[in-house]
């Protein structure tokens, strides 16, 4: 039995054979007789019998007495053949024996040598082998295809092939006929002269390079080696290469010089032919491993360390809050996919997991996994599927994870999309959306208005409804890049969908007073330990420091245009002049190019405004602050309670109307003035948008003033003069409203014109229900610029703030401008430069212009300080990006200048004082909104920040991997890239005493964007005159967002990466490699991982068991 397998597994027969003295086939059949054969054993039959056609009578029959082979086989002699080298004696070293196969080392040759004992045939034999395959290719009517399992097809064909054999040659040896039969049959539904390099398992590749020329092999022990393999004919290769293409049902000729397909069995086969190939058809077979290398092998070879791979797990488990994004690259043959296909064994097994590969190789012991795999066109050009097509239908199949096995073109783009894409938060409607062009709109309102332009191209996405925007219809609002600094972005989409039973909210209040209803999953960012991290609305804490916008990028300033359509029938005639006067001309529709004024029976003429000016703005801010436009319409009326402020309300109001005085009445300690104008008033509602009568409630900031800074300015100095006041002993400033919408646009507009301010909800005292909504701005440093920017006319209030600016010291310590600080942002730099605490203190106050002490360094470093001045941190920034760079150390450089960013970002981190649950019910909310922002992914609601797979790549490092996504035919846009969370670099390369081996060289993290580049922090290294990796010891930035995520402590996720490698080292200790047993025990460890360790301390080693115990 046991040598009946040996036959069958091919690597055997030939031994047998080329051990006995067989005598030549020419004498055999010249003397008329067969050898004498062992006692044949009655054959198996198979219910799958080859239909044989009837034979004509055999030309080789043994009456045919004294006719040779020579006389039958009449042929022309092919081309010379090529010598086939032997080696031996003190030239050759056996490194290895196995079958028939000999690994020599070779004096004089730079590779390996694979010889393997081929038989010898002579002229003779080869031509029979011709005749008789040429006869069961016609005469074997079966089609390979329906057996499928490869070794029976062999026995059936190989039996079939036999009986051809025994009709013209009778005489041959049993076992010599067995060589022959084996070669026709490997020629007609196997390799050829390839077929023992392709059944032997120890052989990752096949590598043929055209002909009179050896053969190459991959061997997974000796790398690259050179075989005793040569092909003579062009025509022999291109056969192989021609009955592959059939086999998978492709073409390969002058048009289509090229084939890239997957066999049946897994086996990735390319070919190239002429033209292409310059020097005659080539052929590469990687032959597909049943028993793929798991982790515990890439352990067992060096590729991993168990402290990396326990670590790369927990990255790709996420501990079920936030798996990373991985990238695996490296160049050809560096082992991409083994890494790629023993890291997603981590994958919890509760997942469902979508691959997507142009040559299925991927083997996964995951339950819930669905394999997709590119279609090239067919002959007609047509019915291609891409990976990009693929990866865009995988994001429509509700993956948990995707696996894109190689990434080469626009399907990164898409990948990087999906990553950053993939959540599914969204807004209550309510939430106020600042635009880049200065106006703010209610999401809601907004998401409406397009889903009702286009309601005949919704699309829908499991309960969500989404539009594409046509490129007209695209807005711009106003984001923040991943260097802290604002911008605008494109919004290419918009989202709603109605809130799901019994769901809840989130409403997060700032202690600026920033508040922000959004879902549970909708994210923020948050400061933590000097990185930024996006952290889930319904995982944020109070305390939590979130991005809320500072410094609003500057809007364009634009004129205020006034339409003239307000103007139709707005008065009963315009003026307009005639060279000695004014003309009546009837208001029947849009006013003359030339007309000045308006006019009605029994009304005084009141200017026809075109462009809106700081007066106009002015006198909108009195009114909206603390005026209004009677319910009828006929008159305006305002109250003042200082002289100086009615004075510049009255002088604004003569502007407009200039032959009209104002009725003023005293009221007590203030005077009230009242505009008899029914033109002026509608003309002010117009444009303005005021509500006519109580307006409490719903007033807004026109869109208009926001046009320009100057109207800002002046509209803002209205508002402060009728309804602001100055608190000495704040000292503030403060405006009180019940309007919301005013209150944060007022803030906004404050903050464009580089003022900070509050604004809070609080309970109004004078009322038994109800909120009001309070702007504060305090601080001298701001009243300092509320004084000079906001033209106030209030004498009062103006005296006021003077005098707090004389008396009061500037605070620079002001929550606005400080950020948060722990000591592991300063002190791992500090030590890294070799820096004393001194040296840096001296240092940062040259860079910062004031004094940075050693005392606030070291309150900073032992934790007793969590704030530090914007200023100070510049100058620490600077100070260690100035060293780093005088030793070259780059990545000390990178990561002063993150601290740099920080102290220079657009956005402050406010502290979140309230967190509640709240039923969107209760408050009426319906549905709930989102948008898709280009590049930047996020926006800005409310003042807060919010924000809306795995892979392999050829690159032979980190910062080449970058430059690679960034370039054709990748192109994805830089600011995507961060979405990427890990890149492992993986090369092959030749150690003089391994040998070629395959290592992990880089471990490096995506940190974000830097003026033009993309920041990676390496967090391992390869040491190549050790032969290991080493930590580097920048601290890991996505162990510090599962942190944040799950609220474990640093120590905490330690323990649970020793988890980890417990499991690991307790496999590679018992031996534990095969795929099954490796991801049994994965799933055992997701299922229970406390059962699982209790087994591994009964089972393991004494130093294992230790090692357990400070787990469990």
């Amino acid at each position: 039995m046991e040598e009946k397998k040996k036959k069958r597994s091919g690597l055997s027969w030939i031994e047998e054979i080329l051990s006995e003295e067989a005598a030549p086939l020419k004498d055999i059949i010249k003397e008329g007789r067969r050898e004498e054969e062992k006692p044949k054993a009655k054959e198996e039959i198979s219910p799958i019998v080859p239909e044989i056609k009837t034979p004509s009578k055999p030309v080789l029959t043994e009456d045919r007495g004294g006719t040779s082979l020579q006389d039958i086989l009449k042929s022309t002699r092919g081309s010379p053949s090529v010598p086939i080298p032997t080696y031996s004696g003190e030239e050759a070293e056996v490194l290895d024996v196995y079958g028939n196969v000999r690994i020599l080392r070779v004096k004089g040759e730079p590779i390996p040598i694979y010889e393997i004992r081929l038989p010898k045939l002579s002229e003779e034999e080869e031509k029979l082998v011709k005749i008789v395959r040429d006869r069961a290719i016609a005469e074997i009517q079966i089609d390979p295809e329906s057996i499928p399992d490869p070794e029976e097809r062999r026995r059936i064909f190989g039996r079939a092939v036999k009986n051809i054999m025994r009709e013209l040659a009778p005489a041959i040896s049993e076992a010599r006929m067995e060589v022959l039969v084996n070669l026709v049959v490997q020629n007609m539904i196997g390799y050829g002269k390839l077929d023992p390099l392709v059944r032997d398992d120890n052989l990752e590749e096949v590598m043929v390079i055209g002909t009179r020329r050896p053969v190459y092999v991959w061997h997974r022990k000796f790398y690259m080696c050179k075989t005793n393999i040569f092909f003579d004919d062009e025509r022999e290769i291109l056969n192989i290469i021609e009955r592959i293409a059939r086999q998978v049902g492709r073409r390969i000729d002058q048009q289509t010089p090229l084939l890239d397909a997957r066999l049946p069995d897994g086996s990735r086969v390319n070919a190239t032919i002429r033209p292409v190939s310059l020097d005659g058809p080539t052929l590469t077979i990687r032959k597909f491993k049943k028993d793929p290398l798991t982790i515990i092998d890439l352990l067992k070879y060096g590729t991993f360390n168990l402290e990396v791979a326990s670590l790369l797990w927990i990255f790709i488990d996420g501990l079920g809050v936030k798996p990373a994004n991985v990238l695996v690259a490296g160049g050809t043959g560096s082992g991409k996919t083994t890494t790629l296909n023993s890291l997603a064994m981590f994958i919890p097994p509760s997942e469902r997991v979508i691959s997507i590969e142009d040559t299925a190789e991927l083997q996964l012991p995951i339950e819930h996994w669905v394999r997709l795999e590119t279609r090239p066109p067919n002959i007609e050009g047509k019915g291609e599927i891409t990976m990009d097509d693929l990866v865009k239908n995988t994001l429509r199949m509700r993956p948990d994870r995707i696996i894109v096995g190689e990434v080469r073109g626009p399907e990164a783009r898409t990948m990087f999309t999906a990553m950053n894409t993939g959540h599914n938060g969204a807004l209550y409607d309510f939430s106020v959306i600042q635009l880049s062009d200065s106006r703010f709109v209610l999401i809601g309102d907004l998401v409406e208005e397009l889903f009702k332009k286009y309601s005949d191209r919704i699309e829908r996405y499991k309960d969500l409804e989404y539009i594409v925007l046509e490129e007209k219809d695209r807005f711009e609002v106003v984001s923040v890049g991943a260097d802290l600094k604002a911008g605008k972005h494109v919004v290419s989409r918009v989202w709603r969908r109605k809130v799901r039973e019994g769901e809840k909210l989130m409403r997060i209040r700032t202690r600026t007073g920033n508040e922000v209803i959004l879902t549970k999953t909708h994210p923020f960012f948050v400061f933590s330990n000097g990185d930024v991290v996006r952290k889930e609305a319904g995982k944020i804490s109070v305390g939590d420091r979130v991005a809320v916008m500072m410094r609003p990028p500057k809007p364009p300033q634009r004129k205020a245009l006034v339409d003239p359509n307000i103007y139709v029938g707005i008065s009963d005639y315009y003026l307009v002049p005639n060279g000695n006067g004014m003309v009546k001309v009837p208001n029947n529709g849009l006013p003359p190019e030339n007309a000045e004024y308006l006019l009605s029976i029994n009304s005084n003429p009141v200017k026809l405004v075109r462009e809106v000016d700081g007066d106009l703005a002015y006198i909108a801010g009195v009114l909206l602050g603390d005026g209004y436009i009677a319910s009828n319409g006929y008159h305006l009326s305002a109250t003042f309670d200082d002289e100086g402020y009615r004075n510049a309300f009255v002088n604004a109001i003569s502007k407009f109307l200039p032959e009209y005085s104002p009725q003023t009445k005293i009221s007590g300690k203030c005077t009230v003035v009242t505009v008899g104008s029914k033109i002026f008033a509608e003309m002010l509602l117009r444009i303005f948008g005021i509500p006519k009568g109580k307006k409490s409630e719903v007033w807004d900031v026109p869109d208009v003033v926001l046009s320009h800074d100057d109207l800002v300015r002046y509209f803002i100095a209205g508002v402060f003069d009728a309804d602001g006041y100055v608190d000495e002993s704040g000292p503030s400033i403060i405006l009180t409203t019940k309007s919301e919408n005013a209150a944060r646009k007022i803030w906004y507009a404050l903050q464009r014109l580089g003022i900070i301010s509050t604004v809070s909800r609080v309970k109004n005292r004078g009322f038994k229900k109800g909120e009001i909504f309070r702007i504060t701005i305090s601080g001298v440093e701001d009243l300092r610029k509320f004084k000079s920017l906001i033209p106030l006319h209030h004498s009062k209030k103006v005296a006021k703030l003077e005098e707090i600016l004389k008396t009061k010291r500037a605070y620079r310590g002001r929550r606005t401008y400080r950020v948060p600080i722990s000591g592991e942002m300063i002190r791992p730099l500090r030590l890294r430069l070799n820096l004393t605490v001194a040296e840096l203190s001296k240092l940062a106050s040259h860079y910062a212009g004031e004094k940075v002490s050693e005392s606030l360094i070291r309150h900073i470093e032992k934790g007793r300080a969590r704030e530090i001045r914007r200023s100070a941190l510049k100058g620490i920034a600077l100070a260690l990006q100035q060293v780093a760079k005088d030793i070259g150390d780059e990545e000390a450089w990178v990561m002063g200048k993150r601290l740099q960013l920080i102290a220079e970002g657009d956005v402050y981190w406010d502290e979140v004082v309230s967190v509640e649950e709240v039923d969107p019910r209760e408050l009426g909310i319906e549905y709930l909104y989102d948008l898709t922002v280009e590049d930047d992914h996020n926006y800005v609601a409310n003042g807060i920040l919010v924000s809306n797979c795995m892979g392999t790549i050829h690159s032979n490092s980190a910062r080449e991997t970058i430059v690679r996504l960034e370039s054709p035919p990748m192109s994805v846009p830089r600011i995507m890239i961060p979405a990427l969370d890990v890149i492992i670099m993986q090369v092959r390369f030749n150690n003089r005493k391994k040998g070629t081996i395959r290592r992990i060289t880089e471990i490096a993290e995506v940190s974000g964007i830097e003026g033009e580049s993309v920041q990676l922090n390496t967090i391992y290294k390869y040491n190549p005159a050790k032969d290991e990796l080493y930590h580097t010891g920048v601290p890991s930035r996505v162990m510090n967002q599962l942190a944040e995520h799950t609220g474990l402590t640093m120590d905490e996720l330690l323990e649970e990466r020793v988890k980890r490698e417990v499991v690991l080292q307790w496999m590679v200790e018992k031996g534990i490699r095969s795929i099954e047993e490796v991801g049994h025990y994965i799933r055992e460890f997701y299922i229970d991982h406390e059962e699982l360790l209790r087994r591994i301390e009964r089972d393991a080693s004494i130093e294992l068991t230790e090692k357990v115990r400070t787990v469990i």
